[in-house]
Formats: C-alpha cells, sequence, structure tokens
C-alpha cells in the first residue's frame, strides 16, 4: 500500500475515533441535563436533601465529562494530528453510520399519545417534538426551563451552536438524540400535568 492510500486509511479510523468522542460527550451532556432538570424540579417542590443528593450526581458526572473532553483532545493533540489526508464527507456519513447502528437502537421516531386519544408520531422524532411542544403551548413550555445543549429547550433567541426549528417568534433545540428527546417529552409532560405517553418507535 503507498503511502497516500496509508494515510487515507489512518485518516478514516482516526476520524471515526473523533466521531465516536462527539457522541459519547454528546450522550453524557444529555445525562447532565436530566439531572439538571429534575434537581431544579426538587427544588421547585421543596424537597432538598433529594435535590442535593442530585446536585452532588451532577458533579461528579459532569466531572467525567471533562475527562472524556481531555481524552478526547489528548487524541486529536497526539494521534489525529500527524494526519495530513481529509476523509471525504461520505467516508464521514460512513463511520458515523456504523457507530450509532453498532452503538444505539435502530428505532429513531417517537410516539405521543394524548389523554384524549390526540395521536403525534412525525416521521422524524424531532418534527414529533415541536409537534407536541406547540400543542403543548410554546410560552408554556418556555418558562419550565427545559435545558438542552445549555440551552432551553424553547426560547426566542436562535441558537449560537445548534440547529434548531423555528417556529416565529420561538426557536426549539432539536439537537439530540431520540432518547433525550423523549425524556424532555415526559419532561414536559410531567411539569404541565399532560398525561402524555410517550414511545420510542
Amino acid at each position: 500500500m503507498d503511502e497516500t492510500r496509508a494515510n487515507g486509511k489512518r485518516a478514516k479510523n482516526m476520524d471515526s475515533v473523533a466521531i465516536a468522542f462527539e457522541l459519547m460527550r454528546m450522550e453524557l451532556q444529555a445525562e447532565v441535563e436530566n439531572l439538571n432538570s429534575e434537581g431544579a424540579k426538587f427544588f421547585r417542590a421543596s424537597e432538598y436533601a433529594e435535590a442535593e443528593d442530585l446536585i452532588k450526581k451532577g458533579k461528579a458526572l459532569q466531572a467525567f465529562v471533562e475527562k472524556v473532553r481531555a481524552l478526547e483532545l489528548e487524541w486529536e493533540n497526539s494521534f489525529a494530528a500527524d494526519v495530513d489526508a481529509e476523509p471525504e464527507d461520505a467516508v464521514v456519513e460512513e463511520a458515523a453510520r456504523k457507530i450509532l447502528s453498532g452503538s444505539k437502537s435502530p428505532k429513531t421516531g417517537l410516539l405521543v399519545r394524548f389523554p384524549n386519544r390526540e395521536v403525534f408520531a412525525k416521521e422524524k422524532a424531532a418534527d414529533t417534538l415541536v409537534a407536541v411542544i406547540q400543542r403543548a403551548g410554546m410560552e408554556a413550555v418556555e418558562a419550565i426551563g427545559i435545558m438542552v445543549n445549555g440551552e432551553n429547550i424553547v426560547s426566542r433567541t436562535p441558537s449560537k451552536k445548534y440547529y434548531e426549528a423555528r417556529v416565529p417568534p420561538y426557536f426549539i433545540k432539536t439537537h439530540s438524540n431520540t432518547m433525550q428527546k423523549k425524556r424532555n417529552i415526559e419532561q414536559i409532560s410531567e411539569a404541565l400535568n399532560l398525561g402524555l405517553q410517550v414511545e420510542i418507535i
């Protein structure tokens, strides 16, 4: 194998590892935000002992996230940086597909049932999330303060970093995996007493 082909193969492998790190960080950050939301719920209910317990868990988990980020930077600086070849977009997409198929369930849709038998099940989980939030009331969901990647799931200002759905005058943060979207809908249901049943399909 000549040097160009060897570098190309190494670049593909390096990029797969980078994607794996990014996916890991996203999953861990989602857990951190879930703990934060649960802790806020306990504080609102004046259940301080439970809230303090979640704060400790959240801090420990956040510290672990920082360790993963440090390992990612070490990988980038010590191993990935010496490869000049850049993989094509198709290579990146294929690597991501393999990682996702190996570590996640193939189920990527959401089905949400309201007590009045109204059902939401769009082709994409993000569209279902948006539809449920619109049905629940944009202003009401905004007031709950559910955080997604450090930003309110519903806000009147656009995200600085991530893709989102625009429903003027609001922006809905949809940059999360299906499980996190399910948890977000469950949080909305609990906070607004909607009685929703949420399934991943």
